[in-house]
């Protein structure tokens, strides 16, 4: 009887454990052919994705870098699934990423079911950081001299 409780613990916890194990897609990921890094973090029970660098644009263009374009991706095991936006059409699709270790498989479809993909390499991401607060004056503040009664 022991032997079933036991084996009964170890079967509940355990995939609790693997789940843990998945590497999360939270991060900053280098595209495919190299030109740009994105950040992936969360945005409310979803995750989402933005352009952090990206190639400078041509004169007149406006640039990429905070850019959405992975929207609302919400987890379905161990992929994500939600909306892609391809910057290069200004089209969005259907789409869905998951992570293998320092991989992330980014796939998306048409309507009609063609679909095509690529593989994103994490990259080393620093914490965003937040704006330095303002130095606070030294000493007690100078009093304003009035101009002298005419």
């Amino acid at each position: 009887m022991r032997i079933l409780a036991t084996l009964v613990i170890a079967l509940l916890i355990l995939p609790a454990a693997a789940a843990e194990t998945q590497p999360s897609a939270m991060g900053l990921w280098r595209v495919a052919d190299g030109t740009a890094t994105i950040r992936i973090k969360r945005c409310d029970d979803a995750l989402c994705g933005f352009v952090a660098s990206a190639p400078a644009p041509e004169p007149g263009a406006a640039s990429a870098v905070g850019q959405k374009i992975l929207i609302d991706m919400r987890q379905d095991g161990e992929i994500w699934r939600g909306t892609i936006f391809n910057l290069d059409d200004g089209q969005t699709y259907t789409g869905e990423i998951s992570t293998q270790g320092d991989l992330l498989k980014v796939k998306g479809c048409l309507p009609a079911g063609i679909c095509g993909g690529e593989t994103w390499r994490r990259e080393a991401d620093e914490p965003e950081q937040e704006p330095a607060p303002k130095p606070k004056p030294k000493g007690k503040p100078k009093k304003q001299r009035k101009p002298p009664p005419r």
